[in-house]
């Protein structure tokens, strides 16, 4: 009988293992992800070696003189450091010259990344040597390129539209409104301006969750971001999978949309979870690798609505501590700073569990505020200690506990 789970925890900020032990009687069971090998060195070059769908990047980089690399933010587990020197060999085969490169960070109306953050996302010898800049949506250095027929209006990052070559570097990770990220993902919303993608989420549907095709007739989120990508002139993506560890375990290098779906195949496959088959007491849900930003938090919260009778653990240590959604809270960056630091700030109410049909977090960063507008029903615990003793007065000797060890990224198996 097992009564322990060993998870990890705090991505961008250790990627620590983290062991739960439970009281002796209770039963752990982990319900994780496939369990999937690290690729090696060979095997991402490899990748670069036999694109999907397009020339290898060298060859698209022939006779260009300027390349733009967008990667995502903090908020996605992405290991971009490790890819983008495969990147840079490719554009110095074709001579693209290195001052005429630029990274840009595709975090769409999220807020910008610092540079200590850079240097995590792309690599401190990179952050040094090349020009990173955040993309802003709300600015004017935003190029128009008309409009769909929809009538979404285009308008991109200017240093995207008016490079040369243009490659994003972004992982695939379920998502409701594309079904998965990866592909145009990172063109829109990642490098959009603010009436393309109040448009987006406005009047395009929802792929859902985990779906690789459109559900329906009508173009829907990733219609949209597709169409943009190939008004803009996406020449190729660099996207990932990864395992429990956030270790890459597949490379899709190619064309934004073939390698995205063979990308997204390879994950519904590796990232499938099969889920207890009789009602546990104890559901837990650990948010890892997407723990950073709390407004991701989300994402990791579906096996808590499996059982209507257990109670209802989430884990998520919200490293970063700042929920802002610039399109969603109608506010930039600065704007939202201001205020922040303008309001008192809310103390943690003393967390007593009631019972099942609360949502109980456990976080050492999650605003408390932020926490209990989202989560009227939900309870904030800061320390682990504190919320396993309440649970142990109001469980049975003999808890059966259902651990989700990376639960942002599993997939129900259907």
């Amino acid at each position: 009988m097992n009564n322990t789970a060993t998870i990890h925890t705090r991505a961008w900020a250790g990627d620590e293992a983290l062991t739960l032990t439970f009281p002796e009687g209770w039963t752990v069971e982990t319900f994780g992800p496939q369990e999937c090998p690290q690729v090696t060195a060979d095997q991402i070059q490899t990748a670069f070696d036999n694109p999907i769908g397009t020339p290898r990047i060298s060859e698209l980089a022939r006779g260009k003189n300027s390349a733009a690399i967008i990667v995502d933010d903090l908020s996605r587990p992405t290991p971009a450091a490790e890819l983008i020197p495969y990147v840079l060999k490719e554009l110095e085969t074709a001579s693209i010259p290195k001052n005429q490169i630029r990274f840009v960070v595709g975090g769409g109306s999220h807020r910008p990344i610092d540079a200590e953050e850079i240097d995590k996302k792309v690599g401190a010898d990179i952050a040094r040597a090349y020009q990173v800049t955040n993309h802003y949506f709300m600015g004017g250095d935003l190029r128009a390129l008309g409009s769909l027929d929809s009538g979404l209006p285009i308008y991109i990052d200017r240093v995207v539209a008016d490079a040369d070559l243009k490659l994003c570097v972004g992982g695939i990770y379920p998502h409701a409104n594309v079904g998965f990220g990866g592909g145009a993902k990172l063109i829109l919303p990642g490098v959009s301006g603010f009436a393309t993608m109040f448009y987006f989420h406005t009047f395009y549907a929802n792929r859902g969750h985990a779906n690789i095709e459109r559900q329906g007739d009508e173009p829907d989120h990733r219609d949209a971001a597709e169409a943009v990508a190939k008004v803009l002139g996406l020449d190729a993506v660099v996207n990932v999978t990864l395992n429990r560890k956030r270790q890459i375990t597949g490379v899709f290098v190619g064309d934004f949309i073939q390698a995205q779906r063979t990308g997204a195949r390879f994950a519904l496959k590796t990232y499938a979870t099969r889920t207890p088959e009789t009602e546990p007491d104890l559901v837990i849900a650990n948010a890892y690798p997407l723990d950073y930003d709390p407004v991701q938090t989300a994402k990791a919260l579906w096996p808590l609505r499996l059982f209507k009778n257990a109670y209802k653990v989430a884990i998520n240590p919200a490293t970063d501590g700042i929920c802002h959604h610039g399109l969603y809270d109608e506010i930039d960056y600065a704007r939202f700073c201001k205020q922040q630091s303008q309001q008192p700030q809310q103390e943690l109410p003393e967390p007593k569990i009631e019972g099942p049909h609360q949502t109980l977090m456990w976080s050492e960063n999650f605003p408390v505020d932020e926490f209990y507008k989202r989560n009227p029903d939900g309870i904030l615990f800061r320390d682990w200690d504190t919320l396993r003793n309440q649970l142990i007065e109001k469980l049975p000797d003999n808890a059966r506990v259902a651990v989700f060890p990376n639960a942002a990224i599993q997939i129900s198996e259907k």
